[in-house]
Order: structure tokens, then sequence, then C-alpha cells
């Protein structure tokens, strides 16, 4: 009997409703409660394409109430589709929109518009992994608008589905996140071909030990114009002394001297192959410097997101930065609302498989990679991990220290507490604190505790000041704000901004 039939009646006594279907939908589970017969829920599986799409209804049980159909991805084919629904629900008797499921594969970007404006008249709008949705089809070798949609509706009787993601500021949090590391791939690549181009024009210019720092603002200003060795070499060392100090740059008379006899001691490339690459470095550069704004800009954006959310108390964790506690949290949405810290180290791929078999004696295997997991959120969280490991708090380093010893894979291992700590500071509203501050207790515990916050305050400050955003992110309104006013009221200490 599919699960849509047996649905689980609710237990008294106020205790929450548990089932095996630990990925059930509680949306859609609450559409079938609450029309307690499954011929009264109405549900449309939609098949999306970004001008026609393809829907059916069917009720609860699985039957058809309407055969497969086209409407439009416009304005016109919304008003169809809400007249056809509305004329079902009374035919059928479904009183309520709540009892009228609209769902349809992980959404593009040309359909979001689409769902949001049926979300805006009352129904429920979903969402479907796209590899559940190929577990339920019938048949795996051919697929068909017509299969799809039956694939579809099988998941939602299932109700294996999520809520439609309206846009809040993690949704938004996640875009800008994701475009900066689009930006930052791209900015690497870009950097790579100005390597090239600038040893064949100044061989050594762009290394470690050069006289000027590489990618620094006078690198990127020095090799714009008439960049090459054979040029630096004849400059005149006055003139090229003050044009570094043009540039800010510290000790000008001592880095001219030296940018000269590594401009003399360098091998000049050929003229036609000087031509080329002094061309292409030029683009180059030019894009390098707009890639550097752009980021610039998202950094300052992504800081103000991050401000408005308990996120933003995850920034008060030593060795841990505003870009990737904001890149991290984008990916996992709010912790809080998470059924199990076991479920987000899943999706973040952070753990092994499990697979036991052969018996109750029979002991678990533990190993290999899993096949389904969030890769952007496997990227950063190893990175906080070993940042804790490395420029954390004191007894989050030494916890490091006392797992490695053990052998365990320390970026893993503090990435998973890591994010144990996060649910909890977003929940608490409260900044890190060490572990022998964290309880209640005396007088001398309290004042311990204020020791702490005013000791730490002005790095947590810095941090976002340095993305000039810190008179937002403590505004009066703003969590962090809230949490200043009232630790200074509390502690009687003076946090100023």
């Amino acid at each position: 009997m599919p699960y849509a039939f047996a649905a689980a009646a609710p237990i008294k006594g106020g205790m929450k409703t548990k089932t095996i279907f630990k990925n059930q939908s509680q949306k859609l589970h609450a559409a079938f409660m609450k029309a307690q017969n499954p011929g009264k829920v109405l549900l449309v599986p939609v098949d999306f394409a970004k001008q026609t799409h393809y829907a059916f209804f069917c009720d609860g049980y699985g039957r058809y109430l309407r055969k497969p159909f086209t409407l439009r991805n416009d304005r016109d084919g919304v008003d169809y589709l809400v007249e056809a629904i509305e004329k079902t629900r009374k035919t059928k008797d479904i009183r309520s929109k709540a009892q009228v499921v609209i769902a349809g594969e992980d959404s593009a970007s040309y359909t979001q518009n689409f769902m949001l404006r049926l979300a805006g008249h009352g129904y429920v709008t979903m969402q479907v992994n796209a590899h559940e949705v190929h577990r339920q089809a019938e048949s795996i070798d051919s697929s068909t608008d017509k299969t799809s949609l039956q694939a579809i509706a099988k998941t939602l009787l299932n109700r294996n589905a999520r809520e439609f993601a309206v846009p809040g500021a993690y949704k938004q949090l996640r875009e800008f996140t994701r475009q900066r590391r689009r930006l930052v791939r791209q900015t690497t690549g870009i950097k790579n071909r100005i390597h090239t181009h600038a040893d064949r024009l100044f061989p050594g210019f762009l290394a470690p030990k050069s006289a000027i720092p590489p990618f620094s603002h006078a690198s990127i200003q020095l090799m714009h114009g008439s960049f090459c060795a054979v040029t630096f070499s004849k400059k005149p060392l006055a003139k090229l002394q003050r044009q570094l100090e043009r540039l800010g740059v510290k000790n000008a008379a001592e880095t001219a001297t030296a940018l000269k006899e590594q401009a003399k001691g360098s091998i000049p490339a050929d003229a036609a192959v000087a031509r080329t690459s002094h061309q292409l470095l030029q683009g180059e550069l030019d894009l390098y410097l707009a890639l550097e704004r752009n980021t610039a800009l998202l950094d300052h954006e992504i800081a103000r997101q991050l401000a408005r959310t308990p996120a933003a108390f995850l920034t008060s964790i030593r060795g841990l930065g505003i870009t990737l506690i904001a890149a991290i949290i984008a990916e996992t949405g709010d912790l809080p609302t998470a059924r199990r810290t076991d479920c987000i180290n899943a999706y973040a791929g952070i753990i092994p498989k499990v697979k036991q078999t052969g018996g109750p004696e029979s002991e678990a295997r533990v190993g290999g990679k899993r096949l389904r997991f969030n890769r952007t959120l496997k990227d950063y969280l190893p990175q906080a991990g070993n940042h804790l490991y490395l420029h954390g708090p004191v007894d989050l380093m030494d916890d490091a220290r006392r797992r490695k010893a053990s052998g365990k894979a320390i970026e893993t291992a503090m990435a998973r507490r890591l994010l144990r700590l996060a649910r909890r500071l977003m929940k608490t509203h409260f900044i890190y604190l060490p572990d022998h501050l964290r309880k209640d207790g005396d007088e001398t515990d309290h004042a311990q505790r204020a020791g702490y916050i005013v000791e730490s305050w002005p790095a947590f400050l810095c941090k976002w000041k340095r993305l000039g955003v810190a008179n937002e992110a403590f505004a009066k309104d703003s969590p962090l704000g809230i949490w200043r006013n009232t630790a200074q009221e509390i502690y009687e200490i003076n946090l100023p901004l």
C-alpha cells in the first residue's frame, strides 16, 4: 500500500508523530491530514520547459482527474492552470486550496516566477528531486513527458518533496556566494594567463621573491603601459623611484634599485613575441581588475546579507571569516530548523557510507565515497575545519590536536563540530564562548565571561569593519546589535563601534 493511503494519525498528548519516512515533507503531509481522505487531495505534477509545460491532475490515490495537457510559461498559462484547478476543486468538492499540491522537478530560473505566482494563489507549491523522480520512473531506458509526470506524481504520493524555495535571506546569500565562487575561479584562470605573458616580457617579475609583491596594486599598475624588462633596465633610477612613490610603495629607493637590477639580469623577449604578449597582457589585466571590483562588491553585499541572519554570530569564532561562514551557511540554510546534524553531515559529504548486512552479529562496513552530496559545501567545510585547527580558539585547537593524535581526519572532524556549534550559536543568538564559560555559575564566572567578551570584541568588530558594514551589522534591530546592547547591560561593559 503506498504511503499516501496509510497516513499516520496524530498522537494525543502533544507527542510528535514519528514514522519510518524521515524525508517526508511536513507540508505535503499536512495537506493529506487536512483532507483526511486521499481522494480529496488534488495533485498537479508539472514537467517544466522554457516555453510550454506539461501537466495532469490526479488525486491522493493516484487516480487521473484530468489527462495530460499543455500550458504556456506565461501569465496566460498561470491563469489557465488556476481556472482548471478551480473547476476540478468544485467538481470533486475539494474545499481548501491547502489540499491542492503543485510540484515539479527542481525549478530552473525560467520557472520560478511561474511557481511564485501559483503560490500567491494559496496553493501548496513543492519541488521534487530529479534523482528521486528518476528512481520512480517505470522505465529507466526511455523517458517522455508523460512518464516524467507519472514519476513526479509517484514521488508526491511517497511525500518525498520539499517546499518551493521562496526567495529569502538564505537563498539570496546562496546566489551571492555562488557567484563569488565563480568569479574567484575565473580570476585564478586570468592570473595564470597573466603569469604566462609577464614571464615572457619580464621573467621573474611575478615571482614570490620579486622586488614588487605579485598582484599588488603597484604590480598591476606597472604591468600597464610599456611593460618589459628592457624598459625597466633603461628607465632612470630617479624617475622609477618617483613612480613607485606615487604607487604607494614603501622604501621606494631600495625597491627601484632592486627592480632595475632584476630587469638587467632578465633575458629579453623576441620583438614579435613581446608585441603579441604585451597586447594580450593588457586585455587580461582589464579583465582581472573588473573581476576584482565585482568580487569586492560581492564581499560587501555578502556581509550585509549575513548580518541580517543569526549566522552572523558564527563570525565570533576566531579563525573564521565572514566570507567563509557565509558560503557555508548559504548552502546549509537555517541550521536550527534542520532535523538532525547527521543529515547535514551526509548532505555535506563529510561522513562515509555505512553498509551492514548478514544479521545483527555482522559488523558494519564503513568507507567509500558518497555519490550524492553538496560538492560546494564539501569544499568549504573542510577549509573551515582546517582553519579551526590552525587559527581557532584555544579550546578548539586543543581538541583538534587530540583528534589528530588519535588518528582522525582533522578537517572533517572539526567540520562536524563546527556544524554543531553553528546550530547552537544560531539558536541561542550569542557569540562563541570557551567551554569553561558556557555554564552559568557564581559572580566569578560572570566576571570572566564579561572579560572574555571585552577581550575578543576588537577582533570580532574588525571582521565587519574590514568590509565596511560594521554599523549595519551592529544596528539596534539586527541580531548582532541586539546582542551587543543586551551584553552591555547585563555585564556592565562598553563595546564601542
